[in-house]
């Protein structure tokens, strides 16, 4: 019963705790913009972050790359230059540790807990003005699905879903 209560206590935290790292929260959705984007370069996820505060950027950054490029609806680039519009932000996880320790050290019981970051921003390559913004919520617990793998995978099916209703619409303007 303790430990439900503390592990009850502790997601409660958890999301009380949620920070973005720094990067607006403000939500951009220029479908019209969004439309016109081909060609996306992923910078790196941590965003300037401590990389023992922010863990697995780089297999996040990963993952998004291999579902958009699976998708066929943007080619991923290997240099910013090259790219329509780039992908930045913060995404990974944090890892918690709690349980309980006895008098004498660690000798009790410790959990680990990993609670997944993501706020990423597609900016305009040119003119770096934000055309898509996406926070990563917290949903129902998938135990057999890595943290790592539902940050990544919920950045690119909105990404993708935006922009498919961004082609749906037809709002591809003139690109200058």
């Amino acid at each position: 019963m303790f430990r439900t209560l503390t592990f009850a206590a502790l997601c409660c935290s958890l999301v009380a705790c949620h920070r973005t790292f720094g990067i607006p929260r403000d939500l951009v959705r220029d479908l019209p913009a969004l439309a016109s984007v081909r060609s996306v370069y992923i910078e790196d996820l941590t965003h300037g972050e401590d990389p023992h505060l922010v863990e697995g950027s780089d297999l996040v950054k990963e993952k998004i790359n291999q579902k958009l490029t699976q998708s066929g609806r943007f080619a991923i680039v290997d240099r910013p230059d090259l790219a329509d519009a780039l992908l930045t932000g913060v995404a990974g996880f944090q890892r918690w540790y709690f349980g309980m320790e006895s008098f004498f050290g660690l000798e009790g019981s410790l959990n680990t807990q990993y609670a997944g970051i993501g706020m990423v921003r597609l900016l305009d390559a040119k003119t770096k003005r934000p055309i898509w913004t996406h926070e990563y919520e917290t949903g129902l617990f998938h135990p057999t699905q890595p943290v790592v793998d539902r940050v990544a995978n919920q950045i690119a099916e909105k990404l993708l879903a935006d922009a498919a209703l961004a082609a749906e619409r037809g709002a591809s303007p003139p690109r200058q």
